[in-house]
C-alpha cells in the first residue's frame, strides 16, 4: 500500500538495523510503553516478536527509502470489559514513528490509508487503538483520524485510554 510520501509493507528482515535505530530513543520507548532501559539482547527479540505478527508493517519513506516508524495490525487485544460491550469483530492497530520522522504528518498518512484499506478489504466493525494518557501527540492523531474515545484502564501503573473507529 502506498501514500503520497509513504510504502507501507510488511516488515522484512532488513528492516532490523532501522527499526533497532528508532528505538534507541528512550523517549520513544517511555512513550510506547517498552522499557526504558534495555540492554543490547532486547531490542532484537522487540523486533523479532513484531516481525513475526501477521499485520506487522514498516513505514519506508519513499522519497529516502528508510523506515520512518512502524505499524502493527493484530487481532483486537480489549480488555473484556471493554470487549463485551463491542460487535463485532475488530482490529487493534499500535504505532510508532521514529524520532527523526515524527511531526512531519507521516502517521497521520499511514493511518488514513491503512484505515481505509482494513474497512474496505476485511470484515471487521471496529478498530481500537490506545495510547497512554500522557501522550498528546497520539490522543491529536486519533482524535484526528476520526478516533474515539471509549474507555481507559491500567496498565502497569500507567493508565491507558482506549479509542475505537467504527465502521
Amino acid at each position: 500500500m502506498e501514500t503520497n510520501r509513504l510504502l507501507i509493507r510488511p516488515m522484512k528482515e532488513s528492516d532490523q538495523n532501522a527499526f533497532l535505530d528508532g528505538i534507541a530513543d528512550r523517549a520513544l520507548r517511555i512513550a510506547y510503553g517498552l522499557p526504558k532501559e534495555m540492554d543490547e539482547t532486547i531490542p532484537p527479540q522487540i523486533f523479532r516478536h513484531f516481525r513475526t505478527l501477521t499485520g506487522s508493517c514498516s513505514l519506508i519513506e519513499k522519497a529516502t527509502g528508510h523506515m520512518a516508524g512502524f505499524l502493527l495490525d493484530v487481532d483486537a487485544e480489549l480488555p473484556e470489559s471493554i470487549a463485551e460491550t463491542l460487535e463485532g469483530k475488530g482490529r487493534t492497530l499500535a504505532f510508532a514513528v521514529f524520532p527523526p520522522y515524527q511531526r512531519k504528518g507521516y502517521m497521520e498518512e499511514a493511518l488514513n490509508a491503512y484505515i481505509s484499506h482494513v474497512f474496505r478489504d476485511h470484515a471487521i466493525s471496529y478498530i481500537h487503538c490506545g495510547h497512554f494518557a500522557d501522550n498528546e501527540a497520539s490522543r491529536r492523531l486519533l482524535q484526528k483520524t476520526g478516533f474515539q474515545v471509549y474507555a481507559s484502564h491500567t496498565v502497569k501503573e500507567r493508565i491507558i485510554i482506549d479509542q475505537i473507529k467504527q465502521r
